[in-house]
């Protein structure tokens, strides 16, 4: 099916001009190497983000602004001295390994695993990480995690809306339950994949927003699903001490906040990362696609948009962790 661009395309895409069969070439896109830029080949993960050193770099800095937005140390749920003494700690997605090797820096006691679906990103960083004794395996939670059930004390999982089908949330959930301990904790934050707004913004904003929308919901992504990650959580009442706390984080704005600028600054690369899948999906040529986010991201950021995000611990039933009160 054609683009509905023409050769005489503007330099910005405009909502006219995207093309409203989106969900079905995004769906079809092939992933393996495109521009410059790799991406795991797993076929049974819908993650489109790329694979490669420019990501984990983002992923890096990403990883900072979370936990700037929460306010807090990388854990939660459990405690200082918990970790002190050591704890069997697992990192679901792990990434880059950054969370690991500041765990692991922190709190040098504890028994540390990763587990991600790429087996070739990163490598030095997950050899040096393996030379620190944090254990790094290839695994997919949306089949099954390489672990025996009960395993570990604290299990933590971050920025995984863009990984996990809508329908396969409450699978991903169980599996992080069974290979937690009785009295096992489990630490979630994930943010919606998508701006709100404190103001009203153009058209060029909400067209592309939701023509994203469906290009990721044609990959069973349900990328606004972060608000609904509690319903997961209580299912079935495998947890109790369930903790809830949502935040928001302005993106490019107010002028001259350094938070707010980092923050546009990754969506900004993580956009550009999407630049494959996106320009064939909503039919922009892909030199348009660049100054289309730059619009944008002003666009963005004069309408004050910001990014909502939860974080939820709970405990395992059948248990608790020694020092718990």
């Amino acid at each position: 099916m054609g683009s509905c661009w023409s050769r005489q395309a503007t330099a910005v895409a405009t909502p006219e001009t995207m093309d409203r069969t989106a969900a079905a070439r995004w769906s079809t896109t092939d992933t393996a190497a495109h521009e410059g830029r790799t991406f795991h080949a797993e076929r049974k993960s819908p993650y489109v983000l790329p694979d490669d050193v420019l990501e984990g770099s983002r992923l890096n800095l990403q990883h900072h602004l979370i936990r700037e937005m929460f306010g807090g140390p990388n854990y939660s749920g459990v405690t200082k001295e918990q970790l002190e003494k050591g704890l069997k700690v697992l990192d679901v997605g792990c990434g880059t390994g950054i969370w690991l090797a500041e765990m692991r820096r922190d709190f040098p006691h504890g028994d540390y695993f990763g587990v991600d679906i790429s087996s070739t990103a990163w490598a030095e960083t997950f050899k040096k990480l393996s030379d620190d004794n944090i254990t790094l395996v290839q695994g997919n939670v949306l089949e099954r995690l390489p672990f025996d059930d009960n395993t570990f004390d604290y299990v933590h999982q971050q920025a995984m809306v863009l990984a996990v089908p809508e329908t396969q949330w409450s699978h991903v959930i169980s599996e992080l339950y069974r290979v937690l301990k009785p009295g096992g904790v489990l630490d979630i934050m994930e943010g919606d994949a998508a701006f709100s707004y404190y103001g009203n913004p153009g058209k060029l904003v909400t067209n592309l927003q939701r023509l994203m929308s469906e290009s990721f919901k044609a990959r069973g992504i349900n990328n606004k699903i972060a608000k609904e990650m509690m319903r997961f959580v209580l299912q079935d009442g495998r947890f109790y001490n369930i903790v809830h706390q949502e935040k928001r984080s302005a993106v490019g704005w107010p002028e001259g906040d350094l938070i707010g600028s980092l923050w546009a600054d990754d969506i900004r690369k993580g956009m550009m990362g999407l630049k494959p899948f996106a320009t064939a999906a909503l039919g922009i040529p892909p030199d348009q696609w660049e100054p289309t986010i730059e619009a944008f991201m002003k666009d963005s950021a004069e309408s004050k948009a910001y990014l909502p995000a939860i974080r939820i611990t709970a405990c395992k039933i059948g248990g608790s962790l020694a020092g718990s009160t």
